[in-house]
Order: C-alpha cells, then structure tokens, then sequence
C-alpha cells in the first residue's frame, strides 16, 4: 500500500511540475549551439596529422582527463550507435526530447523494482554534458527545467548532431571521455572498427563507468544474450587494461620536433601515411635481422625534392629501448657519406673531371699534426683509376688526395653552404675530413644529397603544410651536381668497390653509403628524380656493430623504400644525358704534383740534432715515374717520385717536372 502510495505522489509530482511548465519556459538557461559545442570541444591530446588529415601521433596535454579528437559519427560504428541506443534511448529517433515511456518506466522501476534507473533520453544527459553548472538540472524543479530544456535543444539542434555530440562527450571509464578515447584505451582501434562483442562491452559502461567485472558482464549478457558465454573472460580482460592508450607511434620523433609549434590541438604535417608506415615496418624488420650483430637503432628521412616536402620521417627503430632519442637530429660520423660533396668542390674547381685519373696507392700525408697514412676498407690499392670510379667505389686513398688537390678551406666551406651546422674549424679535422670525420645528423646528410639531385639548388625543408615557401641557394653548378648524380647512379662506377649486383644497383637512383671508424655508423643516401632517401644505422649508445657496412645495414632499408617510393609514386628518371656529354675523355696523362713539402711551409732546424741527420722528404705523385724530375733552387737532384733532402736555413724552391715540362712549384722557408 504504501509503494502505490509514494507511486502516486510521484505521479502527481510530475503532473504538477509539468503543469508548471509554462512559467519556466522563459526563464531557461541559454543553450549553446552545436557548432559552439564542437568549437569549444578541447582534447586532452596534441595530434600529428598526416598530409590529407589521417591521424599520425598524438599525446597527452591535459592530465585531468582523457578526451581525443572530435569524432563525426560517420566514422563511429554502426554497431556501436545501435548498442548505445539499445542501452541508454531506445526511443531516440520517436522522441522530441523527453520519453514519456522511459519516464513512466523510471518511474515505475523506482517505486516498485528498488531501481535506480533513470528515465533520461540521450538529448537530456546531453544537456548536463554541455552545461556550464550541472547544478542547474538538479532536484524536482531542476528536473522540470531538463526536462523543457530538452525540447528546446531538439528544436535548434538535429537528431545527428545531438547524438554525435553526446558520443563525444559522454564520460566513460576511468578518467576517459567520449566512445573514441575508450575505444583506443580498451579495444587498440578506432570506434569506427569496433565488433559487435566489443560495441556491447563499451556501450554498456556509459549508465556506469566505473562498474566491476561482475556487474559489468551482467550488463553485457542482458544486452547480448547471445554472445553472454563470451563475456566472462573477455570483460575480465578488459578490465585489467591500465587504461592508457597505446595511440599512434609511427610519427613519435615528428611529434618531438615539431611539439613547439603547436597553436592549437593538431597539426597538419606533409607526411604522407603510407610512406610513413611502410617505412617504419621495413626499419623494424631489418634491425631484427641485425640484432644478432648488435644493432639495435635506425632512423629514415624521406623528402620531396621539389618541395622540401618530408614524406617519411622514422627517428628511431621502434624496438630499442632508446625510443625517445631521435635519430634524424642525432649526430653521428659521416663516414665516406661526405666524398660526393668533396669531389664536386673539386670539378667546381676545375681541379679534376669525372674521367680524369688518380693513383689509388700507399702514401704518408703531412700535415700539421703528424703522418696521415689513409687506407681503403679492404686494405688494398688499385692503382691508377678514374674519378668516377674512386668516388663510386668509395676508395679512401684518392680522397684525400683530391682534399690535398684543393689546398684549401673550400671544401669545408661548400659543407657550410649544404647546411651541415656544429661543424668544426678545418684545422680540426685536417686531410681527414675527407674521409668523413665529422659528426652529421640525417637530416643535414639528406639535405645535402636533395641539393645534388635538385642540380646544386639547396632549400630548406617543410614538415607542416603551414611552412613557409623555402628560400634558395645555389651551392654547385647545375653541371656539377649532374656530373656527381651521374656518377652515382652507374653500377660499373662502383664495381670496383661493391661489384655489379649489390644493393645499391638500382635502376634511376643515385646513392652512396658510409661506414664510421669501428663500424658505429653506416648510412645510405640516395635519390631519383623525385626522392632523396636517408638511412642511418647502428646503435644510439654508440657501441660498434659487429661486421655490419653500409651496403648490408643501411642500403636495405633505402632500396626497399625506394622500390615502394617509385611503384606508388613512380618519377621519371634522372635526366643526366647532358652529364655524360659534358664529361671530358680520359685523360691518358694526368698532371703529376707535388705531395710533400706544401707551399709557403715553414720549417724549423732543431740545434739537439746534428745537421746531417736532420732530413725532410720530397715526395711527388704521377704517372711514369720515370719521367718525373726534382729541380732544388734551380738544380737538378737526383730521384723522382720520392728523395730525402738536408734542410738548410733559408729559402728554398722546389720544382716538379713531368716530361721535362714543369708540373708545380713550391716555396719553403727553413729556421
């Protein structure tokens, strides 16, 4: 008696508060409007997106609670939107705000079930989910107040924006909110993908968010009878689940690099989704295969040429335990990466041609700090070789040659023109820059490359769609960077070195590798007309890989991508016909020079030492040794390629004759 009883007082409650209706009408909160709401929406989350808007990365913000993008509900299941509907608003598409059925059965489950469950429809819990003070819709005239509020908002508002916005906006387990930011958290996909088990699980959390196992499968099997044997195991699960989202990684190092740039939530880069993922799964699976040679890191740039547009941008691995170290700004020796820009320097010179000939044999270079004695990587010499092949070959020998050729800073300065920035003063490195003892980041490294394939045109790069229109600069003449392009892009140039059938034999690509001293760098930069890829690969902590070069570490990588690159994005091939016109015959006697002792040398006698004893070397370098001829102060001496001479205080000249036509003079001045 006394439950029809407090039936009927509630009954009558809500018919007086109903009547009363008429009086509140005008006095209700303002409501906003949809695109207010979707305006004012705010993630907990900054996002990466790529070039057309698909989600690349995205991190936390806000620690207050976890909230991602605004999701339209087209890109929310048709499934999940059914068992939401199922859950919370059966009525939703009859009503026009208010449920008199869902009220009566509250009503009803409260005085006779001991039930709390409410009689809200969607569009009223919307209405505390938009409010400013929630407080407003509390008690029995708060009630009345929802209640005609209701039919207000389902006037200005349509029945898909009311429900994509309570999607959006409903609180959800733990500290997440709306469908998109749980889905993540609990199922690892978007709420666009979610099966029927799944879209249960979730939707029945909405009445109670923090529900335990128990009553959450409950829930589930009075939604899904048919599927209630599942629930058990796979709620149980779930619930393990801390809950903290394992969103996008493929773009974490882009994110890093770009994080102060943000002026809003997201950021709209110019990397394209597929490159990205494509690129980062062939990284993953090659450094597993190299694993067993300690290596253990990796990183890939990967740019337009015309544009500066990065399309790929792989900062690490993504099974090291260095996740955070990026390794596209991350300094790293260069190795034999560096010759292309130093034999350009040279043809910039006219110091040499791509057919002219260099002796590839032992020699000691002198130089301020001591004896640099260069090697090539299989300590053999080759004897008198073409450029192209000694810069296609990568041989150690003719670099530094070509490096004391030029006898002075311009190859250092032509490195500063390509970007390479923390570089240090020449005489730091000495002849051994040549070689590539200076640390790089990939990005520079690239960068460098993109110029040569951009004929000496050097510009910065974009990585947002937001980036300004790059200004340019010409660092090598049109001729020379397709001289070097040309160079690299022939496998008989580097078969001395890697043979015909390696992984740098790629049809239209011109690519050169490096390997740093003890093997803790190796890299492979390459381009075609359309692309220039950077590979770099190793070990962030530094240690050495075991027996691991650029053309088994590196260069795998750069062909799998540019394979990818030019079947999804086909270029046309490198125009290099003018190149090979332009290169001069083989020079059947190139010039000899002197080696040893460098013009304008200042020399010291040392008192501690008997005169006779003290001995400096001449030492020259040409073809047919025989034909070379000493002259000291206008004298003739006897030797060719190399004597020992008894300095004396004073002056002295030294001249080199080939074929009895002088070849180089220099001067000396001996203390």
């Amino acid at each position: 008696m006394k439950k029809k009883f407090l039936a009927g007082g509630a009954l009558f409650t809500a018919l007086v508060l109903l009547g009363s209706g008429v009086y509140f009408y005008n006095s209700l909160p303002k409501l906003r409007s949809y695109e207010q709401v979707k305006t004012q929406y705010q993630s907990s989350d900054l996002y990466i997106l790529s070039h057309d808007g698909k989600l690349l990365h995205q991190w936390r913000k806000n620690k207050d609670n976890r909230s991602f993008q605004w999701t339209p509900l087209a890109d929310i299941s048709p499934v999940l939107i059914s068992e939401v509907l199922k859950s919370e608003d059966r009525f939703f598409y009859e009503h026009t705000g208010v449920s008199i059925t869902s009220l009566v059965a509250s009503l009803y489950q409260r005085s006779f079930k001991d039930s709390s469950r409410g009689g809200s429809t969607i569009t009223m819990q919307l209405l505390k989910l938009i409010a400013p003070d929630r407080a407003q819709y509390s008690g029995m005239t708060g009630k009345l107040r929802q209640i005609l509020s209701a039919y207000r908002l389902e006037k200005s508002w349509t029945k898909k924006e009311i429900l994509e916005s309570y999607l959006n906006l409903i609180p959800l387990r733990g500290e997440y909110k709306g469908v998109t930011s749980s889905s993540w958290a609990l199922f690892n996909k978007s709420p666009s993908g979610l099966t029927l088990k799944e879209a249960v699980a979730l939707a029945v959390l909405i009445r109670s968010p923090n529900a335990g196992v128990k009553d959450w499968k409950n829930r589930a099997c009075w939604q899904e009878p048919s599927l209630c044997s599942e629930f058990p195991a796979f709620i149980a699960e779930l619930a393990k689940k801390t809950l903290e989202s394992s969103t996008h990684n493929v773009a974490l190092h882009l994110a890093q690099r770009l994080s102060p740039h943000f002026v809003s939530g997201e950021i709209k880069s110019t990397v394209h989704m597929d490159v990205q993922t494509y690129t980062q799964e062939v990284v993953k699976s090659q450094i597993q295969n190299l694993q067993a040679q300690n290596v253990n890191d990796a990183a890939v740039l990967v740019v337009e040429n015309a544009t500066g547009n990065v399309w790929a941008y792989i900062g690490g691995s993504g099974i090291s335990d260095k996740k955070f170290v990026d390794g596209v700004r991350s300094y790293r020796q260069a190795g034999s990466t560096l010759k292309p820009f130093l034999y350009a320097t040279a043809f910039e010179n006219n110091i040499l041609t791509p057919n002219s000939w260099i002796e590839d044999s032992a020699v000691d270079i002198v130089f301020e700090r001591g004896i640099y004695k260069p090697q090539n990587h299989d300590k053999q010499f080759y004897g008198w070789v073409q450029v192209k092949t000694a810069l296609a070959s990568s041989l150690n020998v003719p670099a530094v040659k070509v490096f004391k050729l030029l006898n002075d800073e311009s190859f250092w300065t032509r490195l500063q023109m390509l970007g390479f920035k923390n570089l240090k003063e020449p005489e730091h490195y000495g002849p051994a820059l040549a070689l590539g003892v200076a640390d790089v980041t990939l990005e520079d490294l690239t960068q460098a490359y993109r110029t040569l394939a951009n004929n000496g045109i050097y510009t910065d790069l974009r990585f947002t769609s937001n980036d300004p229109e790059p200004k340019a600069r010409q660092v090598f003449k049109a001729q020379t960077a397709q001289d070097v392009a040309y160079i690299l892009a022939q496998s008989e140039n580097r078969a001395l070195g890697f043979g015909l059938d390696s992984a740098l034999s790629t049809q239209g690509a011109s690519v050169k590798t490096g390997t740093s001293k003890d093997m803790r760098d190796n890299w492979c930069v390459g381009f075609n007309s359309r692309f220039t890829v950077g590979v770099w690969v190793g070990n962030f902590s530094g240690d050495p890989m075991w027996n691991v070069m650029g053309v088994t570490g590196a260069a795998p990588i750069w062909k799998k991508v540019m394979a990818f690159l030019d079947a999804n994005y086909p270029s046309a091939k490198l125009s290099l016909a003018s190149a090979q016109k332009e290169i001069t015959p083989p020079e059947k006697y190139p010039q000899a020079r002197i080696v040893y002792p460098q013009d304008g040398m200042i020399m010291a006698l040392d008192p501690a030492i008997p005169r006779g004893h003290q001995k400096m070397p001449l030492l020259a370098e040409g073809p047919h040794p025989a034909g070379l001829q000493w002259k000291i102060n206008g004298k003739k001496v006897a030797g060719n390629k190399s004597i020992l001479w008894t300095p004396e205080t004073g002056r002295h000249t030294f001249e080199l004759y080939q074929n009895q036509k002088l070849a180089q003079k220099v001067q000396v001045l001996v203390k």
